[in-house]
């Protein structure tokens, strides 16, 4: 007796489903949008800084898109929300589930296509074939705090939570025998006589001038010194002030975390320029800043390894 195979089902819409459909994704996107736009506005310098400098993920996410899902797990009023993020299937790799019920966070997602092979040159197999950007969708993205590890990250981070605590400054002459180590041809002044001043960087002889014994403010000036003289990323000296306060501060953040990642970071001195993030930066731009910045740190740091 032969036993016929049963047809597979192929669900097809009508013209107006589509339409239903196409405007369902286009409403999400704009929400999402709105959102995002509203959330950037509400933050301060602090705020961008340090969840984008200690963001924790083990997805390689852009910053807008870290931005992004921080702004929905904020309007959820997300209590549990940690910013360990990975794909429904990634997190599956790991032998991870996701808890049931969960609600997918949103990301920005890049679709290409594969340019046409050249019929004139010879495809190899060594060869990455050449893409191009079409157009970008909304994807779905897990936090771990909606993951069965859940448990298990909190127990370790309670202990990194710990140790923290006690961690509030890099000692002093640590951090001034790192700079003159690793900054040789920078002229160091210490002068604690002027107690009015935190310290200074001169762009032209390129000298730090230390007003107080502060880790904090010898990254500081060394952030001048790396986001001016190495890296080109500071503007006007007069006209932008208040950018390359900013800059100077990300720099020495980054620096610091670098040097003793455990470390309690103090904003009390980038928070002076609360105000004035969303004025001096747009998010491509900060976006860009940030990976020079770290770009450069990370092969700063494998040299002195």
């Amino acid at each position: 007796m032969t036993v016929k195979s049963k047809p597979k089902y192929k669900k097809t819409f009508t013209p107006e489903q589509k339409k239903l459909y196409k405007q369902k994704k286009e409403d999400e996107e704009q929400k999402i949008h709105e959102l995002y736009k509203n959330f950037l506005t509400k933050k301060t310098i602090q705020d961008i800084v340090g969840m984008i400098a200690n963001y924790k993920q083990q997805h390689s996410y852009s910053i807008r898109n870290r931005l992004l899902v921080l702004a929905q797990a904020e309007d959820r009023e997300d209590k549990k929300f940690v910013g360990v993020l990975n794909s429904f299937l990634n997190w599956r790799k790991q032998d991870i589930q996701i808890l049931k019920g969960s609600k997918a966070f949103k990301v920005v997602v890049p679709i290409f296509s594969k340019k046409q092979q050249d019929e004139k040159k010879p495809e190899t197999s060594n060869e990455e074939k050449e893409k191009t950007l079409n157009y970008f969708k909304l994807g779905s993205t897990f936090d771990i705090s909606q993951t069965t590890e859940y448990e298990n990250f909190l127990k370790e981070r309670e202990e990194i939570d710990k140790k923290i605590m006690k961690n509030h400054e890099i000692d002093y002459e640590i951090a001034l025998n790192h700079l003159k180590t690793n900054f040789p041809k920078i002229p160091i002044i210490e002068n604690f006589k002027d107690q009015e001043k935190k310290g200074s960087y001169d762009p032209h002889t390129k000298q730090i001038t230390l007003y107080e014994r502060s880790s904090h403010t010898i990254y500081h000036e060394l952030g001048h010194h790396i986001t001016v003289s190495i890296l080109d990323l500071a503007g006007d000296l007069h006209e932008d002030y208040a950018k390359n306060e900013v800059l100077a501060e990300l720099c020495c953040y980054l620096l610091m975390k670098s040097v003793d990642e455990s470390m309690n970071y103090n904003f009390a001195y980038s928070n002076v320029w609360a105000s004035r993030i969303t004025d001096v930066f747009e998010i491509e731009e900060f976006e860009h800043t940030f990976k020079t910045i770290t770009d450069y740190l990370t092969r700063f740091q494998d040299k002195m390894r």
